[in-house]
């Protein structure tokens, strides 16, 4: 994928993002906990678990997040949107899965590796669990493909998120 589809894909982000704000929105912030996958082209693949910080925005089938990351060998800042689909048809069940895209900066460092930074970017799915009128569980999964790291090749894993609306 070329320096113009990576424009165009936070192009799109960006105006999904405006968008959505016609409809009522929900702010938030929250915690998150990563269990990341790191694939070098040339080396076997690492895994690292990250904590992170999240805000963002949600309405009746989108949702904004903008999050940070950090783990010894990788930082990262991102923002994913997602589409909620399914709550046209059955209204806003206790647990709403989603769909989403995302971009990521993100600066890496390894013993295999050069430390490099560059961005990411890919796709999202998950569930969101309602444990109240303030609190939501988020279960996802992130497939990112890495640009612009030296012999980093892919970024995947789970990710555990709980987050406060207010």
């Amino acid at each position: 994928m070329g320096e113009v589809m990576i424009r165009k894909l936070i192009l799109g982000i960006f105006f999904m993002n405006i968008l959505t704000y016609a409809d009522e929105h929900f702010p938030f912030i929250g915690l998150s906990l990563g269990y990341q996958t790191l694939t070098p082209t040339n080396f076997e693949s690492t895994n690292h678990t990250a904590i992170g910080l999240q805000i963002g925005s949600q309405s009746l089938n989108w949702r904004t997040t903008f999050g940070i990351a950090y783990e010894k060998s990788y930082k990262s800042a991102d923002m994913e949107v997602d589409y909620i689909p399914f709550d046209t048809l059955f209204g806003t069940p206790k647990i709403r899965p989603y769909l989403g895209l995302n971009i990521n900066y993100f600066h890496y460092s390894n013993s295999q590796l050069q430390e490099g930074n560059g961005y990411s970017f890919g796709g999202n799915a998950g569930v969101i669990i309602y444990a109240d009128d303030r609190v939501d569980i988020d279960i996802g999964y992130r497939y990112n493909k890495t640009r612009q790291i030296n012999g980093l090749d892919t970024l995947r894993g789970p990710i555990l998120s709980v987050h406060y609306f207010y």
